[in-house]
């Protein structure tokens, strides 16, 4: 069963995916906001507060996970993935994730 927006808002509420237009290696916050693409469960740039974790998933690397769900749901899908193999909650193995998912499309 896959994890859903709404239960990853429930159980990491200051991580928030987001779909950009290029891969940003440094996510530096300038940086990622030039190449932030609103999507439909993401309108307007995450609120930066302290605990606030952004991970950017770029329309280059993954086109066709991110042309099928937004980058939120492609990040839920990605955690309940990591947390079934046991993996550490992190961006590299976020990426692994949607790579393996990218490639089945």
């Amino acid at each position: 069963m896959n994890m859903n927006v709404k239960e990853l808002h429930e159980k990491y509420p200051y991580v928030n995916f987001i779909k950009t237009s290029t891969s940003v290696d440094k996510p530096e916050l300038e940086m990622l906001k030039k190449a932030f693409i609103p999507d439909e469960d993401m309108p307007e740039f995450p609120k930066i507060e302290k605990e606030t974790r952004v991970y950017p998933l770029s329309v280059k690397a993954y086109p066709g996970v991110l042309s099928r769900m937004t980058a939120m749901e492609a990040g839920a899908w990605a955690i309940k993935k990591c947390k079934s193999e046991h993996w550490e909650l992190e961006l590299e193995n976020f990426q692994s994730c949607l790579a393996n998912l990218e490639m089945d499309f």
